[in-house]
This record gives structure tokens, sequence and C-alpha cells, in this order.
């Protein structure tokens, strides 16, 4: 019924920008409001013996209010009042689907990759229904954006996802496309930190509305997701390091699992834990030597766990770049301190320190 009297959906009206169409500045409406409410309470003074009975008590503020508010209504529709509402016009503007083609993509459920089901959901029938009305232009996300033909090339193979810089790539081509909305199709697993302010920022300049369909469940009922690694990124050869690692997890409460860094295929360091509360963020210290000199790439995380439905998020990789040289350390102390008995140790031991 509100579509049929004011053409539009309410969700387009709530929107909208109230404007005043006659052109006429706003300022000289609430002057003319203000002006003419003085007015009629200045009558109503000079009239206030010769209707004693009328205006005395409460009545008189409320004729003075009920009249200037009628002047004020009349004044209002003089200046033209309106709504801006801002729709796509059909064949003027495209419409961008951005399809999720990260590996988290391929985790099945219910029997169906939710792959799978954001092929369905961006059937050829619905591509056709949207073409009837806007030009439409089709990319898959990963770590970054990338066009294709249709649904049918997605691989849930990217490695990484990164949303934020991928619905800005979307939005930044308004600078050479007509682009009038971004239909985004993902499970919503970002592995890049999520949206910092500045993304969010760029996004929300170009004003352009950004319509979300979410595949898959939101959390998972059995699995480890490791969210983050900490380490140095330069070491000694030889030295120890610690790795802070972070993580989550459902369906695992109170079980035992095995912290580990791998070089490679070799592993380095393994230390157990015990698995925080369900949906816990939690962060655990491994400390392994860095080994021999050389630029290593480290897979960091938590050995796969019986039953877990995603197994593709349970180790992230770091690199640390560890060097040969000897440090050198000038210590100058006013007098001895027990650092020193460390300090001679380590001149016994010939490691170059002063």
């Amino acid at each position: 019924m509100f579509t049929f009297l004011f053409k539009y959906p309410w969700a387009v009206f709530r929107k909208g920008t109230f404007v005043l169409a006659s052109g006429w500045p706003a300022w000289l409406l609430w002057l003319s409001i203000a002006a003419g409410a003085a007015l009629i309470g200045a009558v109503l003074w000079q009239r206030r013996h010769a209707f004693k009975g009328l205006l005395s008590g409460w009545r008189g503020p409320v004729i003075w209010a009920l009249q200037s508010a009628a002047l004020a209504l009349l004044l209002l529709l003089l200046w033209q009042p309106a709504l801006s509402v801002s729709t796509l016009k059909s064949q003027q503007n495209m419409v961008a689907v951005v399809l999720d083609d990260s590996r988290s993509m391929g985790i099945a459920e219910d029997g169906k990759k939710r792959i799978d089901v954001a092929r369905e959901a961006v059937d050829a029938k619905f591509i056709d229904a949207l073409r009837k009305k806007f030009q439409v232009k089709l990319y898959r996300m990963g770590a970054g954006l990338e066009p294709i033909a249709d649904a049918a090339a997605l691989q849930g193979s990217q490695a990484a996802t990164h949303i934020g810089d991928a619905v800005r790539q979307a939005v930044g081509e308004a600078a050479t496309l007509p682009v009038g909305a971004v239909v985004l199709v993902t499970d919503g697993a970002d592995n890049s930190g999520g949206i910092d302010t500045e993304t969010a920022a760029d996004i929300r300049r170009y004003r352009i509305p950004i319509h979300s369909i979410g595949i898959g469940r939101e959390q998972l009922q059995h699995d480890l997701e490791v969210t983050g690694v900490e380490v140095a990124q330069r070491a000694i050869s030889d030295s120890r390091l610690t790795a802070m690692v972070s993580y989550r997890q459902a369906g695992f409460a109170g079980r035992k699992a095995k912290l580990v860094v791998r070089d490679g295929g070799k592993l380095v360091a393994s230390r157990e834990i015990t698995l925080k509360s369900d949906g816990v963020a939690a962060t655990e210290p491994v400390v392994f030597s860095a080994g021999a000199a050389g630029a290593k790439t480290l897979q960091v995380g938590v050995e796969l766990l019986d039953g877990e439905e995603n197994a593709g998020n349970n180790a992230v990789s770091r690199v640390v770049n560890v060097e040969s040289r000897k440090p050198r350390v000038l210590y100058i102390e006013g007098e001895p301190r027990w650092e020193m008995k460390f300090i001679r140790r380590a001149i016994e031991e010939d490691k170059n320190i002063e």
C-alpha cells in the first residue's frame, strides 16, 4: 500500500533527504514563521480585553499555538517541501557482484560446499533478472578483486580473503564506471584483520549501497582457528625465539591440543596446551630455536583436531630472517650488578660480547 501511494517502498524513503523545492532559502522560512507567530501573539494580546472570557487562563496560549502551527504549515507548503530519493536508473547503472573465492568457501555444511551454495545464489536466473534492469559485472574475491565471466569460474582456491580491500576496489571503479550498487556474496571469513576505519571511510565516501548475501553458518560447531601469530622478523642464528599464537575455537573446550612450529616439513618445536572456553580468544606462547642462518618460512599453529570442520585455518605462515652475525655489546655501569655474571660467562664461551 505504501508503494502504491508514494511510488517507492518505505526502505527507499528512509534513505531520502528532505529538501525545499522552491529554491527559497530555508532561513527565510524560519524567519517568516517566527514573525508570523509574533504577529499572532501581538494581535491576541491587544484583543485580550475584548475576548476576556475566551483568552483567559490556558485558552490564550493554546489558541496562539494552534494559529501559529497553521501559519507554519501554510508557509512550509509555499516552500514546496520534498524528499530527494536516490534510485538506480534502468540500464544506466552497473551492479558489481563480488563472489568470495577463498578456501573457506570449500567447507562442506549439510552435505554441500559453501562455494556450491554461492553458485546457486547467483545462478543464471539471478543474473538475468538483474540484467533486465542494470548492467552487471561479476568479480571473484580473494586477496584482491578479479573479473570473471560467470559463477562457474569459482574454485574456492584463494589463499587469502581481504573483504575490505576488495569492496573498496569494487566501489572505486565508480570513478570510471557507473557503479550503482555492490552485491557481496561471502561467508564473512576475513584473514586480513578485518575492515579498518580508513578502509571503511574510503568505502563510505563513494556513497554506494552494499548488499550482502551470507553463505554458511555464522559459527562452525567444531573448529579451531589460528587468528594470528606474533614472532620476531629478524633473529640471530641458534637463538631462541618465542611465537605468540592467538586462536579461538568452538566445540573443543578443555581438550588437549598441540602448538607446533614447522620449517617447511620439519618439526622445529611443539607444546601441549589445554583449549579455553568456546568462542573465547586466547594466546599461547611456543619457544623454538632459530636454527642456521637464512630466510625461513615458518608454519605456526595448532595441529588438526579430530572432528574439525575446517582444516585450512589451523596455521599461518611467518617469514623470519636468521642472520649469522655476532652481536657486539658495550656495557657501561658504575658498579657491578647481577647481570655481570652472565656477561662473564658469555665472554668465557667466546661469544664476542664486550
